[in-house]
C-alpha cells in the first residue's frame, strides 16, 4: 500500500510547489565567502523548483483521481440485485476504485526511489444503505409508486492508522437515489427467473484525500563549502466531486437462490481534484570541520483544480446469493477512461 499511495501522489507535482531557503545566516560573521554561501542556497532553490517544474501528466493524474473517486460511489444507491420494491432495505459494504493513466516521470534532478511512475488514483469507502419504499406516493405519468424504492446511503472509510508509514488515507460519500421496476419479473422455467428491467438513477458526493510524506535530499557544493538540505515533504491530492448517476440493469434468478445481473450506465460528474504539499526543514553548508551556514528551507504550494472527466459510460456485472431476506453480492464495474471498481456488500429487506 505504501508503494501504491507513492505512484499515487509523487508523479503528479506541480509547478505551483516552490523551496525558499530563508532565516539565512553565516555563522563566523560570512565576510567575502557569503556572497558564495547565498549562490549555493540559490542554487538548491532552483534545482528543486526546476525538478518539480519538470513533470508531466498532472492534469491527466488530477483527473483520474478524480474519477475514482466518483467511480468508488457506483451503486450504493441500489445495492446488488435488488427485484423487491415494497420492503425496506438496509445494505452495507465496500468498494475499491482504481482509475489508472499513461505515465508519467519527473526529472533526475531530485533523487527519488522510482523516476517513472504512472499517474493512479485510487478511492475506498465502506458503510451502509438505507432503502424506503415509495408506495404511497402519487407518482406522474401512470408510474406505479409500488415498483418506486428512495434510498439514501452514507460511507466513509480512514486508512491512515492501517497504512501507517506516513500514508493519510480517508474518504467519503453520500448520496440519494431512486429506483424504479419498470419491467416486472417473469418466471421463464421452475429453475430459472427473468428479473426484469431495474432504472436508477440518483445523486452523490465524494470526497477523496491522501498525503503523503517522501524524503528529498539536495546538495551544493562549491569553494570546499557542502550544503545540504535533508527534509521530508508532504505531497497531498485533494478531490471533490459531484456526481449525477443512471444506470439501467437486468438479470437471471437461478435456483430460486443465484441472482446473475449486468447493465450499463451514464454519469455526470462535476467538482475537481488539486495538489497540495508543505515541508520545512534546517538547510545546513559546513566548511571542513566549521558550519559556515544555516537557513530554513520552506516548500509550501497548491496546484490549480482539474475537473474530472465529464461524461462516463459505465459497464457492470454482478452476482448476488440469497438466503431469505438476506442477500449477498459481489460487482465488478469498468468505466471510460480506464476506471475499474469493484464493490462487495449485503442487504437485508424486511
Amino acid at each position: 500500500m505504501k508503494w501504491l499511495l507513492l505512484a499515487l501522489l509523487i508523479p503528479a507535482v506541480s509547478d505551483a510547489f516552490t523551496l525558499t531557503i530563508n532565516n539565512r545566516a553565516y555563522p563566523g560573521g560570512g565576510g567575502a565567502i557569503q556572497a558564495q554561501l547565498d549562490t549555493l542556497a540559490d542554487a538548491m532553490e532552483s534545482q528543486f523548483n526546476s525538478s518539480i517544474a519538470s513533470a508531466n501528466n498532472q492534469s491527466e493524474f488530477l483527473t483520474q483521481a478524480g474519477n475514482a473517486n466518483a467511480m468508488s460511489s457506483r451503486s450504493f444507491l441500489s445495492p446488488g440485485a435488488l427485484t423487491r420494491t415494497d420492503q425496506y432495505l438496509f445494505g452495507f459494504g465496500g468498494s475499491l476504485a482504481l482509475a489508472l493513466g499513461s505515465g508519467a516521470s519527473l526529472s533526475s534532478g531530485i533523487s527519488l526511489p522510482q523516476n517513472q511512475l504512472p499517474p493512479l488514483g485510487v478511492g475506498a469507502k465502506t458503510g451502509f444503505t438505507l432503502g424506503i419504499p415509495a408506495k404511497n406516493l402519487k407518482l406522474p405519468l401512470r408510474l406505479d409508486p409500488s415498483r418506486l424504492m428512495i434510498s439514501a446511503s452514507f460511507y466513509s472509510m480512514d486508512l491512515s492508522s492501517v497504512i501507517g508509514h506516513g500514508v493519510s488515507l480517508k474518504s467519503m460519500q453520500s448520496s440519494l437515489g431512486l429506483s424504479y421496476q419498470f419491467y416486472s419479473p417473469q418466471s421463464w422455467t421452475p429453475l430459472i427467473r427473468f428479473n426484469g428491467f431495474r432504472i436508477s438513477s440518483g445523486l452523490s458526493y465524494s470526497t477523496f484525500d491522501a498525503t503523503y510524506s517522501t524524503p528529498f535530499n539536495l546538495t551544493q557544493s562549491g569553494g570546499g563549502v557542502n550544503m545540504n538540505w535533508n527534509s521530508n515533504v508532504d505531497i497531498g491530492v485533494s478531490s471533490s466531486v459531484f456526481s449525477l448517476t443512471h444506470e439501467v440493469s437486468t438479470g437471471l434468478r437461478l435456483l430460486g437462490l443465484l441472482n446473475l445481473y449486468t447493465g450499463l450506465g451514464v454519469d455526470f460528474n462535476f467538482g475537481s481534484s488539486k495538489l497540495t504539499g508543505g515541508s520545512t526543514g534546517p538547510v545546513v553548508g559546513t566548511q571542513g570541520a566549521s558550519t559556515v551556514f544555516t537557513g530554513t528551507a520552506t516548500v509550501d504550494g497548491a496546484s490549480s483544480g482539474t475537473t474530472p472527466t465529464f461524461a462516463q459510460v459505465r459497464y457492470l456485472v454482478g452476482t448476488e446469493f440469497d438466503l431469505g431476506p438476506v442477500g449477498i453480492y459481489l460487482q465488478g464495474q469498468v468505466s471510460t477512461p480506464s476506471v475499474y471498481g469493484l464493490n462487495l456488500g449485503a442487504h437485508f429487506l424486511f
